[in-house]
């Protein structure tokens, strides 16, 4: 039997809103840090406080939520990788799953997924709102969780030749 096999590139993700203010009051804290260590540098007389707010700034913008984010989904023969790429540099699989776990996957805002309206939801699509995004409702060792994320035809085509009766269109 021939290996069902999908790749789907998301390029440049937007910002959810909560990222945004998220990255703005990082960035916000991490220039009164330094404005803050700079007077109490100038009234103290030392460096030692200049010093320590420095590396606070630098540790808030260390958790920045970047600009540049990417998704990869890859499905092979029933499992999905969802994997993030940051600054198209750095690589990392968020989410593993497999079809003979998932409960259904609908586009969002269908009536199929009536029943698992009050589940963590991990945000893995394209941010675009006039993309059509899926939700899988996965069970994990936490229980169930959604995934929302961005397939392209060929992807939802594979999943359902996999499993069709999970896999629902509307």
């Amino acid at each position: 039997m021939e290996e069902l096999y999908s790749e789907t590139y998301i390029k440049e993700a937007k910002l959810t809103p909560q990222k945004k203010i998220q990255r703005i009051g990082l960035i916000a804290l991490a220039v009164i840090l330094i404005a803050f260590g700079l007077l109490a540098a100038i009234t103290m007389g030392t460096v030692l406080v200049l010093l320590v707010m420095v590396v606070a700034a630098g540790i808030a913008i260390f958790f920045v939520p970047t600009e540049k984010l990417s998704y990869e989904y890859i499905f092979v023969d029933g499992q999905i990788d969802f994997d993030r790429i940051l600054r198209g540099e750095s690589r990392k699989t968020m989410k593993r799953i497999d079809l003979s776990k998932v409960e259904v996957v609908a586009p969002e805002h269908s009536h199929h997924l009536d029943a698992y309206a009050k589940r963590t939801l991990y945000d893995y699509s394209s941010g675009i709102d006039t993309d059509q995004h899926y939700i899988a409702v996965y069970m994990d060792e936490k229980g169930l969780i959604q995934i929302r994320f961005t397939p392209d035809e060929k992807m939802l085509h594979m999943m359902k030749m996999k499993s069709p009766s999970k896999i629902k269109e509307d």
